[in-house]
């Protein structure tokens, strides 16, 4: 929702892994017309739907030294004229997340958010 000048290729999702939750995403797969939907067992998990694929993530999957659960409580939201509404990380929680990342891809992308501050 931030944008980039970097084709990433993929969706990332960040959920909370509960089990309420994991039907909520199972059925948004399913509408999003995931041929299979995948086992949400572990901390990151792959999806193929019909016109993305990414990877399914917790908090507990390894974010650095970085505990990324309060960032879902911080999430911004957009509403669509639908009637649904789009989470999305708070523009300093996804800068921090890419830097506990630490790739080099990850700071540069961390450096690219930065400038949306000015």
């Amino acid at each position: 929702m931030h944008g980039s000048m970097e084709l990433t290729g993929d969706l990332d999702l960040l959920w909370d892994g509960t089990p309420e939750q994991a039907q909520a995403l199972r059925d948004a797969l399913t509408a999003a017309g995931c041929p299979d939907v995948p086992e949400l067992d572990s901390p990151q998990v792959p999806y193929q739907a019909a016109d993305v694929s990414g990877d399914l993530c917790t908090p507990a999957l390894s974010w650095g030294d970085m505990n990324v659960a309060p960032c879902l409580t911080r999430a911004v939201s957009a509403h669509a004229a639908a009637g649904f509404t789009i989470r999305y990380a708070a523009l300093d929680d996804l800068i921090r997340m890419r830097r506990a990342l630490g790739r080099p891809k990850d700071h540069r992308r961390a450096n690219e958010l930065e400038g949306l501050r000015a």
